[in-house]
């Protein structure tokens, strides 16, 4: 099974690689993007009960034109609900995804909108346990869509701060796009 991942993530690596290097030279914005960010969040309830997600993600792209991007991303979730007295659950996922982004504005402003769309694999643990001592574990490895929007506020030639909001489709179906969605802050690099 860890063969089939490395795989699928060297296809999603090469195929990055691939678009950039067919763009046609004219259209080239030659330069490459460094991104990562990160989301944390708790909840606190009443009984000892509580509920926590970490999220962290970094991604590569080429910008082969001043507003599209090819972009080799990855993301890392972990999510705990504790309800004291009923159910402990964890959630343990990992996304790798190949994406298109489409810089609504050019490289030289200062605030820059943008979304993507792409395709990724998904990698999930799930652990989930109650007070009758039940437990139940579930691995999930399934293709999914991806949709995302967010703005870079540009501070230098070279770096920029970014906010993401990030959707991964179950089934590749838009009606899921509430199932797994997460915002992220974190900075971008340019060379």
């Amino acid at each position: 099974m860890a063969s089939t991942r490395f795989f699928r993530r060297l296809l999603l690596g090469l195929g990055l690689f691939g678009v950039s290097a067919f763009a046609a030279p004219a259209a080239r914005a030659d330069y490459w993007e460094f991104s990562s960010g990160f989301n944390y969040s708790k909840s606190t309830y009443s009984g000892g009960s509580y509920s926590w997600n970490r999220r962290l993600g970094a991604s590569i792209g080429y910008n082969f034109s001043d507003s599209s991007t090819v972009e080799f991303a990855w993301q890392k979730s972990m999510e705990r609900d504790h309800y004291e007295g009923f159910e402990d659950s964890t959630y343990d996922d990992q996304v790798t995804s190949l994406n298109f982004v489409w810089n609504l504005m050019g490289r030289d402003s200062k605030i820059q909108p943008y979304v993507k769309v792409g395709i990724g694999q998904l990698n999930r643990n799930a652990a989930i346990s109650n007070t009758a001592g039940q437990s139940q574990f579930t691995t999930l490895d399934q293709l999914t869509g991806v949709l995302g929007a967010g703005i870079k506020f540009r501070l230098t030639q070279t770096f920029s701060l970014r906010l993401e909001g990030t959707s991964y489709l179950s089934g590749a179906k838009i009606s899921t796009w509430r199932d797994n969605f997460g915002a992220t802050f974190g900075v971008a690099l340019y060379y």
